[in-house]
């Protein structure tokens, strides 16, 4: 049975072969394929933008069935008189295209194409390469011999700031990217077709496949079957890998960390990395410790937000992708060796809350001390953005972020490296090493996507009240967790220099 090419499967192709030819063609391995909730978030944020794009076209008609009936529905609607398709479906040549919008030019006979994309920008290369995405629409067009005019990418504006009902015109950029597609349309066709005669092999593709060459971050989700011979802790995971030197150290067969020869160049934080696994115990540097730690003043606000960045923007003073800050935790810390105090909010209803965060805040943090986050530039951004949406606060936000520490900083200057982080950083491996009796394996929701979605779906009319009220227990306990960590991580550190 042959297989017919989406764009999704060729855009897939283009990042790792094999990875999608197994996609295809073992089921067994179809679990492997499940995407992140954050990759969820993506995609249906790129729908909503481009359902809100189609209020660009008057009259426009959507195409509502599938496979070879979308075909017959395309045609039948072009044949009635329709100027404008949503969801225009070919199949040729072994390849499908579902088109976002086809619009007739009258004065020049022919049909242009407009793609839209959930991005704040136009990529021209990389995993989102948009004109590449046009090319492949393009090409099947073009096969299908409809007579294609001009090329149109529709993208987000981020500059675009909400004030009253939406503005389409201003939401969006429309750019003309024909003369870039044509430039490129060739090499695309091409690698179209290699596409179409790989992806339809009766066999299993032998080897492994060429995400061996990319760091751990960059795996497909079937690097494991590919390349059993890959230890789950490798050279991939050196901390700010690149592919120049994963590549120099595969073709050298080298894969264990232990492996590497001493003259091999890597940066000083990937031999501080190397040492701690060789030797199995950590490397602190305690002064280094103790200098970061002098720097905080009591109290210590442990602070964390979660927040829904929603494509299209919700609420007046919102642009683009800005989150909405629907909760955060506070642990705080008065004195030392204090019992803390716990301040949480947990937004409700499906409207602004920024004013709310913004009373609480001002009402619980003071003028002295210091507010410890992780990864702090996300705090400080969310602050600044209710800051430019509330003037009044203006004071408080900036007071806020002039006294934020970095907790991360230690680990990421290196100053406390141990083995069991495997070059990672973030709170959920150095928790689990520090501070082993906070889990976040066994709460319900585990990380910042889940909980975007999980408040999305609280406040949207499906659940009954129960449910509600579980996921809200649950975003509380995520959230509380997330503070608690931080006070954990920063008491081992606090025992440690003492």
């Amino acid at each position: 049975m042959s297989h017919i090419i989406s764009k999704t499967l060729f855009l897939e192709y283009r990042y790792c072969p094999k990875n999608i030819w197994l996609k295809l063609n073992k089921r067994e391995l179809l679990d492997k394929f499940t995407l992140s909730d954050f990759e969820k978030h993506l995609a249906e944020q790129g729908n909503e933008a481009e359902s809100c794009a189609r209020g660009l076209f008057s009259k426009g008609v959507e195409v509502k069935s599938n496979g070879e009936g979308a075909c017959i529905e395309t045609v039948q609607l072009i044949t009635s008189g329709v100027k404008t398709l949503f969801q225009s479906t070919f199949i040729v040549d072994g390849f499908i295209a579902r088109n976002d919008v086809l619009h007739f030019d009258e004065q020049n006979d022919c049909w242009d194409l407009f793609e839209v994309k959930g991005t704040n920008s136009l990529k021209e290369s990389g995993e989102r390469d948009h004109i590449e995405d046009v090319g492949f629409q393009v090409s099947v067009l073009k096969r299908a011999n409809v007579r294609i005019g001009k090329y149109f990418l529709i993208h987000l504006n981020k500059e675009y700031v909400r004030d009253g009902d939406l503005d389409l015109s201003l939401l969006f950029k429309i750019e003309d990217v024909t003369e870039k597609v044509n430039e490129r349309l060739a090499e695309i066709e091409k690698q179209m077709d290699s596409a179409r005669e790989y992806l339809n092999r009766e066999n299993e593709p032998e080897g492994g496949c060429d995400c061996v060459y990319k760091g751990r971050s960059k795996h497909c989700s079937t690097f494991k079957h590919s390349n059993s011979h890959v230890p789950d802790y490798s050279v991939h995971d050196l901390a700010g890998i690149r592919e120049k030197k994963v590549t120099e150290l595969i073709e050298n067969g080298i894969f264990e960390l232990n492996d590497i020869p001493d003259e091999f160049e890597l940066s000083d934080n990937q031999k501080l990395q190397i040492s701690t696994h060789v030797r199995q115990s950590p490397i602190i540097d305690l002064g280094s410790v103790r200098d970061e730690l002098d720097k905080l003043e009591f109290p210590l606000y442990f602070f964390d937000y979660e927040a829904f960045a929603p494509a299209i923007p919700m609420f007046n003073g919102y642009s683009p992708y800005n989150p909405i800050p629907f909760q955060f935790s506070l642990h705080i810390l008065d004195v030392p060796n204090n019992e803390m105090r716990h301040v949480e909010f947990l937004h409700m209803e499906r409207t602004d809350p920024s004013h709310l965060v913004a009373e609480i805040l001002d009402k619980h943090i003071s003028n002295k001390g210091t507010v410890i986050a992780w990864n702090k530039s996300y705090e400080t951004r969310v602050n600044e953005q209710i800051a430019a949406r509330l003037p009044q606060y203006n004071s408080l936000f900036s007071r806020i972020n002039s006294s934020m520490y970095d907790l991360r900083d230690i680990f990421q200057k290196q100053y406390y490296v141990h083995h069991g982080f495997k070059g990672k950083t973030s709170i959920k491996k150095v928790l689990p090493i520090l501070a082993p009796d906070q889990r976040y394996d066994v709460l319900d929701i585990q990380e910042g996507g889940q909980a975007a979605d999980a408040w999305w779906r609280m406040v949207s009319p499906v659940p009954g009240d129960e449910e509600k009220a579980k996921i809200a227990k649950d975003l509380k306990i995520y959230c509380g967790l997330d503070t608690y960590a931080m006070y954990a991580i920063w008491k081992h550190l606090d025992d440690l220099i003492k």
